[in-house]
Order: structure tokens, then C-alpha cells, then sequence
């Protein structure tokens, strides 16, 4: 209490200190910010972008029933033109493109003016059946853009390019009247859409949030002091993190916008308990600074060990393998000891400062409210405390509920379901889908002689046929394309056994130097790479999806092990033959997070427990605290399968979370249930006024953490929104074992 001024000032100089690093710290929007360097599946990734010099693909695809027309082909390739003269665009791939391809294989009679990639000749149909849906649909009925952009591409080319699709859509573009249901789609588009959805959206989480909670800490406590110190504190915690994440070299990722709605759940859970105490003390006639004191001295602790516990389960996030996970969970868990921090400071000068409360009538009101919590927490913690057996077969009975609810849990493993269903990225997505065959996009890269012979391509038209053929349950490739595809197709034209394959390519090299350099790269000692595309359904069940990933690894691996291709090629290298892409990578992505959720949720249960033994210096009571408070995890987990949902990150990210969170109340009941064990009372007695004392705090901590959590629910980002109801119902529960199993365990274990 002496030095509160001191203390206060020292928080404030470094919230100024702090505050410059903490506005420095970045989002990172790129697909790396979610792997570490060295997952398997992500390097594999990063070597197919060097390998064909990183250059990622967008779609542009539109409707024009006139795309067969002569008509049709002049507006693709006025938009063809448009789009490659956007900047940070390398260069287009088009049906106008196309047709002056098979041009060049199969020059046009004078007498026909239909385009020469919809003529019935043998190299137009296969031209045709080979790029429908990468370049037009199958019925002719829609059309695309195919864009190359560079490497380096700035954010302004997407940008540019979801406008040129919104004017299309909207019908104030020039070719609006006849081109329309124009969608954008791609990986640098869903990143980009993806990425700023998540950080608005997590600016408005935020916002609503700290207002929510404030609300609920004025009705609660009806004092401005507690308000104004939750501001302080929440400011002074994600400043202090913010500036530590910059300084580590941590940046925000997919998970990390919800930093200032954890935050203060946190404040606003620590501040309720301070704001009960002190104003029980001052309802008994205590003065201020003795309320304040005393309300510090007993709750200081309490509240050290539930940041603690707090910080133990965020960390354990640590054990993901998903890096935007395990840096949320760094994050969180600095933050966490942050709050701690933020209380020691700022606590006993705000408690001193001049009382400004609401009308004494509210204040009864309030006094009434809380003593009839207080009699109901005691009733309910009597009842648990005199009849364990029922509390037993309530415990028996969640167990089997849990049981058979996580047998039918299953991993979601569309990186698309992570949007709502109406958001335009996903109704984007879908059209392609729909209409294009699939929005899966993804590729096998093979080691290539330096002359793509004829006996080599051959081959490698053997495994595409090998790979068309393979069948999940009804799921299959949709589209598989390669460079000796369109070789097969060139050798159909006139006089075409004139020209050796070589020649044949090099004539499409003229044509398409862009489509060709990101199909097979320059030879390099001798060797080159073969990138082999493959489409398939985005919206697919995970075991499905991950089973057709494995079939086609097996494919690949049995042809580059043959004899044969050793002979032709050579021992495949380290890096290849790859099977890779973006639609790998998020199937292998979400499919880790099912084993991550139990990895993590075992260490921070064990670390929860360490630390619950440090605070109780009991092995007993420690244990008796956290096991009731595991049932409402599981029971939160298994009604996600019960009811048919599927575990996203949101979802997988709960177990640890949770156990953290929820053991908050249980720290305080054992603080108060050693003291009344101190002053002689029995355990029975012990554990029911000590669920009782903290039945009022706990009833208003638990609907600042269901409103706090619960306003997660309406992010347009499913796993946050996931994340946060889990883990509002999660804590609910956890309220309610608090005062019942929590206290039956405690009196029988200690008696």
C-alpha cells in the first residue's frame, strides 16, 4: 500500500516504454506463417515454388454462354489483356490463348470463322477435353483466366484483381452485360481474402469484447474504480505482449487477432474477484484502505496461481505442430503473466482512489443479488458434500456420454469450412467447384531427362491413366495434366510425324512460355523437373481426401521405383518425386490436429497439476482439484461429435485451453477451503463455506467469460467462433463442478 504511487508509476512508464514496439508488430499473411521450416509437407511445398519459379496461380472465371462464338473467344481475350496488364501478373493462360495454339498445329480453312480450340478436328477436341476446367468449363458455358503472377507479387495485384471481378459481378464493367457470375479464386486469393477477414475480424472481436465485459463489471460491481483499473490492465497487457512477440520475432498469424478478447477475459476474471472481496470487506464496515488491504492480501495469491495455471494452459499449446498454434499459445501464456503483473502495479492505486459509485438503491440491489448467490452456492455445495454417491453416478453417466460422443468426432480437414458458408471466398470456390470440376488444386513433381523423349513421356502418360483410375469411395482426380498430355495431342495434327517431340514442344513453348516454364522447368546437370497437375473435389471428407492423397503417393512411388524409370531417369533425387501443393498441405495441416489436441491437452493438464501441487503443497488436494475439472472438457468435446460437427482448430485448440481457464475457480476454493481447515473446521464443513464464499465471484467471472467467449461465436472465422463457444461451455460446466464435484472431492479425499 506504500507503494502504490511508485508502483502505478512505474506501470505507466512502461506502457510508454512498451507502446512504440508493440504498434511494429505485424500480421504475416503467407501460407508459411502456418508450418514450421522444417515440416515435411511445407518443404516439399517450397521446393515445387522454386522449382518452377514460384509462381502462384489465380483464376478469374466467369459466365458467357457465347465463349464457342468468334465473339466469345474477342472478349476472353480483351479480359486476357486486361488481366496481364495488371501489375505483379507474369503472364495469362486463356481459351483465346489456346486457340491460337492448336492454330499453330492445325491452321483453320478459309471458309470457317469459329474459333480453332472449338472446331471438330482431333487436335481441337483434345485440346478442348484437356483444359476443360482449367481453362473453360466442359459445356463451353464459362470461361477463365488463368494468371501467373510473379513471386513477388504486391498485395494491390490481388487487390486489383478481386475489383476487375467485382465490377464484372456488379455490371458496371464494360463486358458486364454479356459476362457474368464473375468469381476469383486461388490460393493468393484465399490467403489475401482470408487473411484480412481474420484481422478485421479480430479488431471487431476485440472492440465488442472490452465493451461487453466493461458492462458487466459496472452491473456487477457498480464501481467506476474497477472499470477504469480493467482498462489499465487489459491496455498494459496486450501492449506488453505485443512489444515481447516483436522483440522474440513473433508475428500475428491465422489464430493470434484474438489477443485483446483473451486478454480480458483474464483482466475482467482477476478484477471480479478483487471487486467481491472489497466490497464484502466494506459492506462489514471496513474502511478503505483496510478493504483494500485485505482484499488484496487474500486474493493476490489466488490470483498469481490462476495466471499461472492460465499460462500453463495456453503453453502447452507449444507441443502443436502447427506453428500459428503453437505461437497463439506463447502469445496467450505471456499475456497471462502479463494480467498478473498488470495487478500488482495498478491494483492498490486504483482501490484508493475516490469511491464514484451508482445510487445507493442499486447498491442494495447489488448486496441482495450477491447474498442470494452466496445462500444458493452453499445449498448446492451442502447437497454435493452429503451425498458423493450421487455425485459419483452423475460422473459415471458424463463418462459414457463423452465416451461415445469423441468415437464420433472427425477432423475437418477443408480449409474452406474454416469460412462461413456465406462469405464470398467460399460462394467463389463453390462455383469452380461446380462448374470447373474442382477446386483442389495440387501436383506431383517428377525428376525429367534433360530431352523429353518420347519413351519418357509415354511413361509418364502411363501414370496419369494409372492416376485417373484411382477411386476413394466415389472420390477421384477430377483433372491430371502434364506437358505429354498436350505432346499427344500435337502428334494428331497433319504431317506431325515429321517433327520429333522436342520440336513439337518448342513450338508450344512460342505459344505459351509462361503455361510451359510452370510445367517443366530448364535442365539443370543434366536433369529437369516434370510438374504433373492434378484437381480434385476441395469439399471432401477427411478420411476420403487423406486416403486419395495416400493412393496417389503410392501410385507415384511404384512408377519412379520400376527398372524402367530408373533406367530412363535415374534413382529418384531426395526432393522428388513430390506429391504437393496447397491442397496437400491443408489436408495434412488439419489432420495433425486431432493427435496435437491430446498431446496438448496431456501437458497442460500435467503442468496445471505441477502447479496446483506448488500452491496446495498437497499431492491430494491437487489432484481432487483437477480431475473434476477435466470431465466438462471431454463432455465439451463430445458433443461436437454428437451433434455431427467436426474438430477444426478452434475446436482442437480447447482441451489445453480449458483446463487452464476453468481450474480458475478451483484455485480459489482450495485457497479458501486451507484457511477454514487452518482455523480447525472439518473437511465437509471446509469445502461447503469455501464453495460457498466463492460462489458469488465465481457466478459473475463465469458470465464475463461465457459474454467474453461467447462474443468469439460471431467471428466470420469458424475455428474462432468454434473456439469460442467450446470453451464458454466449457467453463459453464466448469462452474457447476466447481461447487459440487469439486467440493464432494475435496471432503472425501481430505478427510
Amino acid at each position: 500500500m506504500r507503494l502504490r504511487l511508485p508502483l502505478a508509476a512505474i506501470g505507466f512508464l512502461l506502457m510508454a516504454v512498451v507502446y512504440p514496439a508493440s504498434q511494429r508488430l505485424e500480421f504475416d499473411r503467407s501460407v508459411a506463417s502456418m508450418f514450421k521450416p522444417d515440416d515435411r509437407a511445407f518443404v516439399a511445398y517450397q521446393s515445387l515454388k522454386e522449382a518452377f519459379g514460384g509462381n502462384s496461380i489465380v483464376i478469374l472465371v466467369y459466365r458467357d454462354p457465347s465463349l464457342a462464338s468468334a465473339e466469345g473467344i474477342e472478349r476472353n481475350e480483351a479480359l486476357a489483356e486486361r488481366v496481364r496488364g495488371i501489375r505483379g501478373v507474369h503472364d495469362v493462360l486463356s481459351p483465346s490463348l489456346l486457340s491460337r495454339a492448336v492454330e499453330k498445329f492445325q491452321p483453320a480453312s478459309l471458309l470457317s470463322d469459329q474459333p480453332a480450340l472449338f472446331r471438330d478436328t482431333p487436335v481441337a477436341n483434345g485440346f478442348d477435353e484437356l483444359f476443360s476446367g482449367y481453362t473453360h468449363a466442359a459445356d463451353h458455358s464459362r470461361g477463365a483466366i488463368v494468371a501467373m503472377l510473379e513471386p513477388n507479387h504486391p498485395p494491390e495485384t490481388i487487390a486489383a484483381l478481386s475489383q476487375l471481378a467485382s465490377h464484372l459481378r456488379a455490371g458496371t464493367d464494360d463486358d458486364a452485360e454479356l459476362i457474368s457470375d464473375a468469381a476469383l479464386v486461388g490460393e493468393p486469393v484465399l490467403v489475401h481474402d482470408g487473411f484480412s477477414l481474420i484481422e478485421r475480424d479480430g479488431a471487431r472481436l476485440a472492440t465488442m469484447t472490452v465493451v461487453l465485459l466493461s458492462i458487466v463489471v459496472i452491473v456487477s460491481l457498480a464501481d467506476a474504480r474497477f472499470v477504469l483499473l480493467t482498462s489499465v490492465m487489459i491496455l498494459w497487457a496486450v501492449w506488453v505482449t505485443r512489444a515481447m512477440m516483436v522483440w522474440i520475432g513473433i508475428e500475428l498469424s491465422l489464430v493470434s487477432t484474438i489477443l485483446t478478447a483473451i486478454v480480458t477475459v483474464i483482466v475482467v476474471t482477476a478484477v471480479l474477484h478483487l471487486g467481491v472481496r472489497f466490497r464484502r470487506a466494506r459492506s462489514r464496515g471496513d474502511s478503505q484502505r483496510r478493504a483494500t488491504v485485505r482484499s488484496i492480501s487474500l486474493l493476490m495469491l489466488p490470483i498469481f496461481w490462476t495466471c499461472a495455471t492460465d499460462a500453463a494452459g495456453f503453453a502447452a499449446l507449444y507441443h502443436s505442430r502447427i506453428l500459428p498454434i503453437r505461437q497463439f499459445g506463447l502469445m496467450i501464456a505471456i499475456s497471462a503473466m502479463a494480467v498478473c503483473v498488470a495487478a500488482v502495479l495498478f491494483a492498490p492505486a486504483a482501490m484508493m482512489l475516490p469511491g464514484v459509485r451508482l445510487g445507493a438503491m442499486w447498491q442494495r440491489h447489488q448486496l441482495s443479488i450477491a447474498r442470494r448467490l452466496q445462500r444458493i452456492s452453499l445449498r448446492i455445495s451442502l447437497w454435493a458434500v452429503q451425498h458423493p454417491k450421487s455425485c459419483l453416478s452423475l460422473v459415471a453417466a458424463c463418462c459414457v456420454v463423452a465416451i461415445v460422443g469423441l468415437g464420433r468426432t472427425e477432423t475437418e480437414t477443408s480449409f474452406l469450412n474454416n469460412f462461413r458458408a456465406h462469405s464470398p471466398v467460399v460462394r467463389a470456390y463453390g462455383e469452380v467447384e461446380k462448374h470447373f470440376g474442382g477446386a483442389g488444386v495440387w501436383d506431383v513433381v517428377l525428376d525429367a531427362p534433360e530431352e523429353l523423349s518420347p519413351e519418357y513421356l509415354e511413361h509418364v502418360r502411363v501414370l496419369e491413366e494409372d492416376l485417373r483410375a484411382i477411386d476413394i469411395d466415389g472420390v477421384r482426380l477430377t483433372k491430371v495434366l502434364s506437358l505429354a498430355d498436350a505432346d499427344a495431342i500435337a502428334a494428331m495434327a497433319p504431317l506431325s510425324d515429321l517433327f520429333s517431340s522436342s520440336s513439337r514442344l518448342s513450338a508450344m513453348y512460342l505459344v505459351m512460355p509462361a503455361f510451359f516454364d510452370a510445367l517443366v522447368t530448364d535442365a539443370k546437370n543434366g536433369k529437369r523437373k516434370l510438374r504433373i497437375m492434378l484437381r480434385s473435389g476441395e469439399q471432401t471428407d477427411s478420411d476420403r481426401k487423406l486416403a486419395l492423397i495416400r493412393a496417389v503417393e503410392e501410385k507415384v512411388q511404384a512408377h519412379v521405383a520400376s527398372d524402367h524409370w530408373i533406367e530412363m531417369v535415374g534413382r529418384p533425387s531426395e526432393s522428388s518425386p513430390a506429391v504437393t501443393g496447397y491442397y496437400v498441405l491443408m489436408a495434412r495441416l488439419v489432420s495433425q490436429l486431432l493427435g496435437d489436441q491430446w498431446r496438448c491437452f496431456a501437458a497442460s493438464g500435467f503442468m496445471v497439476w505441477l502447479l496446483l501441487m506448488l500452491a496446495t503443497r498437497s499431492l491430494r488436494l491437487a489432484t481432487s482439484a483437477l480431475i473434476p475439472n477435466l470431465l466438462p472438457i471431454f463432455l465439451v468435446l463430445a458433443l461436437v461429435g454428437l451433434v455431427g460437427g467436426k474438430i477444426n482448430m478452434g475446436a482442437a485448440m480447447i482441451a489445453a485451453v480449458s483446463v487452464g481457464l476453468s481450474i480458475d475457480g478451483s484455485v480459489h476454493f482450495l485457497a479458501g477451503y486451507r484457511r477454514h481447515r487452518r482455523r480447525g473446521h472439518g473437511s465437509a464443513k471446509a469445502a461447503t463455506h469455501a464453495a460457498g464464499n466463492i460462489g458469488v465471484p465465481l457466478f459473475l467471472a463465469t458470465v464475463a467469460l461465457v459474454v467474453g467467449f461467447g462474443v468469439l461465436s460471431t467471428s466470420e472465422f469458424v475455428p474462432t467462433a468454434t473456439f469460442g463457444m467450446l470453451v464458454a461451455a466449457a467453463l459453464a460446466l466448469g462452474t457447476a463442478v466447481n461447487l459440487t464435484l469439486l467440493p464432494a472431492a475435496v471432503a472425501w479425499i481430505d478427510r
